[in-house]
């Protein structure tokens, strides 16, 4: 019997393929043929059509003769979709919400935490410690609802694998691998259970690259990859001389504008008055910017690894600039830097 014809091509990045095994792990279920191909961010998304055919920029995008479909659940959900009489997608219209559920679950509460964790661990964005200890604790929340749920059910809607486990197990299995030691997992037994019930399937074992393990001890932060160093910020230094130099200059004119009035007996008084002038010292009483500073540096810190985890997953630098995320907090440093003036 000839193989079946691939239904597309799976783009994929290879340091963050959980995203495309989502749809690579469907497709064993559903018995659909793939043809998965690994995206090169620094030479393939400079081709003159790759924007033409995939006007997001996004990476995983399934390349179809009918055109491109992007991002990772939509992926998984084509693929679930394309096979009527299988119960992947559920059962019934219930089930189809409910898989919707745990998908937008898995992407907001459990993939955003998990990935601030575990990127800078793979070398894919900066550690930044404050943000770490947060998605450490949003990690736990996540997983304490996933344990909830499956202490009621086998599967997370019920006794049967549908798309909502495959979305979840391929994102936890990056965290069980590098970041969720034994003593992170043991308030979740329910959990681990269930992960491990799953990629002993036929299914997840085919579709999932690589070995499926837990980590003994937890990895630690890596420097960045240079394909994930974020752009240097050449035009940002200038500016920040350019100031510097500005503030230099009025600071050094007062005191040739206060030796005049001394040769001039008349303009004493306006000498003797002139401390109001030097009451300058209230600039020095910018200790209280300090704050600012740490504000300003705190809210840098988190544009760039914003920036790192969007790079990582395949955008380039105008589309990273635009995103409406990055934009908000850009305003907002803006706003930190005006206060700090």
């Amino acid at each position: 019997m000839a193989p079946a014809k691939a239904i597309g091509t799976l783009h994929y990045i290879e340091q963050t393929v959980y995203k495309a095994e989502k749809a690579l792990v469907a497709a064993k279920f559903n018995g659909i043929a793939l043809n998965p191909k690994k995206f090169d961010a620094q030479k393939d998304a400079m081709k003159p059509d790759f924007i033409e055919k995939n006007p997001t920029g996004k990476v995983p995008f399934l390349e179809t003769d009918l055109g491109c479909i992007f991002t990772s659940n939509a992926i998984a959900r084509y693929i679930a979709r394309c096979r009527a009489d299988t119960s992947l997608y559920g059962k019934c219209f219930d089930d189809e919400g409910q898989i919707d559920s745990w998908m937008d679950f898995c992407t907001h509460e459990l993939e955003v935490p998990l990935m601030t964790w575990v990127y800078p661990t793979m070398g894919l964005m900066e550690d930044v410690p404050k943000a770490t200890t947060e998605a450490q604790a949003d990690v736990k929340k996540a997983l304490t609802t996933l344990e909830n749920q499956l202490k009621t059910t086998q599967y997370l809607i019920g006794d049967f694998v549908s798309l909502a486990d495959i979305t979840v197990v391929c994102a936890l299995r990056e965290g069980f691998k590098c970041v969720m030691d034994p003593a992170f997992r043991k308030p979740f037994p329910k959990v681990c259970a269930w992960f491990e019930k799953c990629t002993a399937m036929p299914q997840f074992k085919a579709g999932l690259t690589g070995e499926v393990k837990m980590c003994a001890q937890a990895e630690k932060a890596k420097p960045v990859l240079a394909a994930f160093k974020p752009a240097a910020p050449r035009g940002a230094a200038a500016p920040k001389e350019e100031k510097k130099q500005e503030e230099k200059k009025p600071a050094e004119a007062k005191p040739k504008a206060d030796a005049k009035p001394k040769a001039e007996p008349k303009a004493a008084p306006k000498a003797a008055a002139a401390p109001k002038a030097a009451a300058a010292p209230k600039a020095a009483a910018a200790p209280a910017a300090g704050g600012d500073d740490a504000a300003v540096k705190a809210k840098g810190d988190e544009i760039r690894a914003l920036k790192d985890k969007l790079k990582a997953e395949g955008l380039s630098g105008k589309k990273i600039d635009a995103n409406d995320e990055v934009k908000k907090l850009v305003a907002e440093l803006q706003e930190l830097k005006t206060k700090a003036l």
